[in-house]
C-alpha cells in the first residue's frame, strides 16, 4: 500500500480557465484547490504526460506550475515552470540516498513561491548536506510539501480520486472534467446492446461520468457493487473488465481464457460483433466469477467489541463511538490520553484503514510505519487490510493489532 501521487499545482489562476485547458487534453481530470492560491489537476495519464501537461498550463495560462510525483518506497520528484519554461527540478531517490543538485532545484524561485520559509530551509539544509542520512531524504518531501502549502497533496492520483465517496469528493472541492470530444455513438450502442442481456441477469448500467470512458453495468448486494466494465480509453478499442470491491478492474477474457483481450473496432457493425461475443462469455463465466468473490456478508460490530475493546483497554483506551452497520462503510473510535485511534471502513470497499489522531495532526497507521520501516519487524509491502469474508477480517483486525503494538511500543520508547 505505497502512496503514488502524480498531481500538477498551478498557481493564482481562475478556476474556469483551468478547466477550459484541461477540457482539451485527451484524458479526464479533475481539479480542487490545494490551498488558497495553487490548484492541483490530477489527470488519468499523469504518470505518462504529467511534465507536458504542467509545462502546457504554465505557458497558456502565464503562471507557475509543479509536476509532482511521490513514489513513496522510492522517492520523489518535481519539474517546476514559470510561463511555459522549465526553471526547477529535483530528485530524489532513497533506494540510491541521492538527490539533485541544489542548483537545479532554482532555490530563489522557491523561496518565491513558499509560504513557510522555515520548512523551505529544511529542505535546502538536506540538499547542501554531502552525504544526506536517510532519514532526512525520506522527510524531505514533507519539508517541500509544508514549505509551498501543499499538505493535501498524498495519496492523490487520478484513479485513487475516482474511488472517493461522494461526502469526500465534496469535503475537498473536486471537480470532474471529461475531455472535451467523447464517443457518444460508441457509448450509445454499447449501452443498447448490453443493456437487456445484463439486466436479466440483475446488472444495471450505471452513469458514472466522473469515470470518463469507462462504462458500468453494476449489481449492488449488501451495500458493495460488482458487475461489468468496458473501458473504452484506447481510440476505437475497448476492453471488458470485471469489478469488485477488491478488484477495480480484471480483464474478463483473462479470467476466462487466461489471454488478455481487448476488440479494435471501425464500424458500428464491428462494434455490435465484439459486444456479442463479450455477453456470451460474459454469460458463461465472468457472472459466476463475480458470485465467487462476492464480499460475505456478516456483521463487524460485535467483533469490534469482542476484539478491539479488550485489546485497547490494555493501552488504556475507550470505546467512544461505532457506527452501525460498519462493515458497509462508517467508524469505531476509541478514546486514549490526549489521542484517538480510528477504525475506518471506507463505503462499498471491504477494508480497514487505521488512523492515529494525535495532539500534533492526524495520519494513517500506514504512513506510520512506513516512516519505521528499517525497524519493522515485517516487510512493509506484505500488510494487507483487505478482506472477503468473516475469517479474512478477523486476521485483518489481528493484523492491524499487531502493528498497532509496534506503534505504542515506538511511541512508550519515544
Amino acid at each position: 500500500m505505497s502512496e503514488f501521487t502524480f498531481a500538477i499545482l498551478v498557481k493564482e489562476v481562475n478556476k474556469r480557465k483551468i478547466n477550459s485547458a484541461v477540457r482539451k487534453w485527451k484524458a479526464p481530470s479533475c481539479l480542487f484547490p490545494a490551498n488558497e492560491t495553487w490548484y492541483a489537476v490530477v489527470t488519468e495519464d499523469g504518470a505518462e504526460n504529467g511534465s507536458e501537461q504542467a509545462r502546457q498550463l504554465s505557458a497558456e495560462l502565464n503562471t507557475h506550475s509543479f509536476s509532482f510525483v511521490h513514489a513513496e518506497d522510492y522517492g520523489w520528484h518535481y519539474e517546476l515552470y514559470e510561463n511555459g519554461e522549465r526553471k526547477g527540478t529535483l530528485e530524489f531517490n532513497y533506494e540510491t540516498c541521492d538527490h539533485s543538485s541544489i542548483d537545479d532545484a532554482n532555490v530563489p524561485l522557491l523561496k518565491k513561491l513558499a509560504v513557510d520559509e522555515v520548512a523551505l530551509g529544511r529542505l535546502e539544509r538536506v540538499l547542501g548536506a554531502r552525504t544526506p542520512q536517510a532519514e532526512d531524504l525520506l522527510h524531505s518531501v514533507e519539508h517541500f510539501k509544508q514549505a509551498l502549502g501543499f499538505e493535501k497533496i498524498s495519496w492523490i492520483s487520478y484513479e485513487y480520486v475516482s474511488t472517493m465517496s461522494k461526502r469526500q469528493l465534496d469535503e475537498i472541492g473536486v471537480t470532474f472534467i471529461k475531455p472535451a470530444t467523447k464517443r457518444f455513438l460508441a457509448d450509445k450502442v454499447i449501452v443498447e446492446t448490453l443493456d437487456e442481456p445484463l439486466r436479466h441477469m440483475g446488472y444495471v448500467y450505471e452513469e458514472r461520468p466522473e469515470m470518463g470512458d469507462r462504462l458500468y453495468f453494476v449489481k449492488r448486494e449488501n451495500g458493495f457493487d460488482y458487475g461489468l466494465m468496458i473501458d473504452m480509453t484506447q481510440k476505437n478499442t475497448i476492453e471488458p473488465r470485471l469489478f469488485t470491491p477488491r478488484n477495480t478492474g480484471a480483464n474478463m477474457f483473462y479470467i476466462a481464457m487466461r489471454g488478455l483481450k481487448s476488440f479494435e473496432y471501425a464500424n458500428e457493425h464491428e462494434l455490435r460483433q465484439h459486444l456479442e461475443e463479450i455477453v456470451r462469455v460474459f454469460q458463461q463465466t465472468g457472472d459466476s466469477w463475480l458470485k465467487k468473490n462476492r464480499i460475505e456478508i456478516f456483521d463487524a460490530n460485535p467483533l469490534y467489541v469482542e476484539m478491539a475493546d479488550p485489546f485497547m483497554a490494555e493501552y488504556a483506551f475507550q470505546r467512544i463511538h461505532m457506527d452501525d452497520r460498519i462493515l458497509f462503510g462508517g467508524k469505531v473510535i476509541y478514546q486514549g490520553n490526549r489521542m484517538q485511534i480510528e477504525f475506518t471502513h471506507i463505503p462499498k470497499k471491504a477494508s480497514i484503514v487505521t488512523y492515529l489522531v494525535e495532539e500534533t495532526g492526524k495520519k494513517s497507521l500506514q504512513d506510520f510505519l512506513v516512516e519505521h520501516r528499517d525497524i519493522l519487524p515485517v516487510d512493509i509491502r506484505t500488510i494487507h487490510f483487505l478482506f472477503q469474508n468473516r475469517d479474512e477480517f478477523v486476521q485483518a483486525l489481528e493484523r492491524t493489532f499487531d502493528l498497532l503494538r509496534f506503534y505504542f511500543k515506538q511511541k512508550q520508547e519515544d
